[in-house]
């Protein structure tokens, strides 16, 4: 039951995240991205240790978005 939670929660993200990954003038500096993806990986490894399934895998699909944040957004459009 709290595995399904945590993960519907974690879905609703998706769309936001999705929306700036795929919007070529956002710009997300690395240092933001490069610590929210930190922060990402650490709640992966806490859902796996507690014993979760599907909810470590949403907030792992989360995460691949901040890595695309980080690498294609991290500067501003036209540099």
């Amino acid at each position: 039951m709290w595995d399904a939670l945590v993960t519907a929660g974690n879905v609703i993200i998706i769309p936001a995240i999705l929306a700036t990954a795929l919007d070529k003038r956002a710009y997300i500096p690395r240092m933001t991205s490069g610590l929210s993806l930190i922060g990402i990986v650490a709640v992966v490894v806490g859902l796996i240790g507690a014993g979760l399934v599907l909810s470590p895998i949403v907030v792992g699909i989360i995460g691949f978005i901040w890595l695309y944040i980080f690498l294609f957004r991290s500067r501003p459009s036209g540099l």
